[in-house]
């Protein structure tokens, strides 16, 4: 009789443990595609502002011939963001790419009658609402992160996580000017 009991009460427990570890590790798997489906969306920003470059580069060096050397710089770091290939590699041509685009705009102050063009006014409105988007991706993809790394650090979940081989993100979207933004950061 106690035998039976013993052995139904571990069935039973069983039976819950097993049923727990499915819809944890469920959640967690959910919550990895939405890391990754947030991700997409910053990759698509990136591409979208990238493909901006080319538009740029000819508006500029129509004017100020004379700056190959910036132009050639945002060129060659749109082609190394266009080659990268996951977060990691695509979050560290994109600062390649942000610091050769500001040397390219910086060289355009020196040239009034550029200045002044109507192309490179709508160029940079058009670069001003791709860094909006990619603002708004990189927050929705940090957020993600943040949520999916801070529920496997609690039991159940870090249990569950480290049996199914699910670790930490550690792959954030640098957020200059926002305190605490580089954690984790490249």
């Amino acid at each position: 009789m106690r035998r039976g009991l013993v052995v139904v009460v571990l069935a039973a427990a069983a039976l819950f443990l097993g049923t727990r570890y499915a819809g944890v590790r469920k959640d967690l798997e959910a919550e990895r595609k939405n890391i990754n489906s947030a991700w997409a969306g910053v990759d698509a920003a990136l591409t979208d502002r990238a493909g901006l470059i080319p538009d740029l580069v000819d508006t500029i060096r129509k004017e100020a011939p004379a700056e190959t050397g910036a132009m050639q710089a945002a060129s060659d770091a749109r082609q190394g963001l266009e080659r990268a290939q996951g977060p990691r590699e695509k979050l560290q041509a994109n600062g390649r790419l942000d610091h050769a685009l500001s040397l390219l705009l910086l060289c355009t102050e020196n040239y009034p009658k550029l200045q002044d063009s109507k192309p490179l006014s709508d160029l940079e409105d058009s670069l001003k609402d791709s860094e909006d988007r990619i603002a708004v991706e990189r927050r929705k993809y940090n957020e993600a992160v943040e949520h999916y790394n801070a529920r496997i650090e609690v039991f159940p979940d870090n249990l569950v996580a480290s049996l199914a081989g699910l670790g930490k993100i550690d792959v954030y979207f640098d957020t200059p000017g926002v305190p605490g933004s580089a954690k984790g950061a490249l």
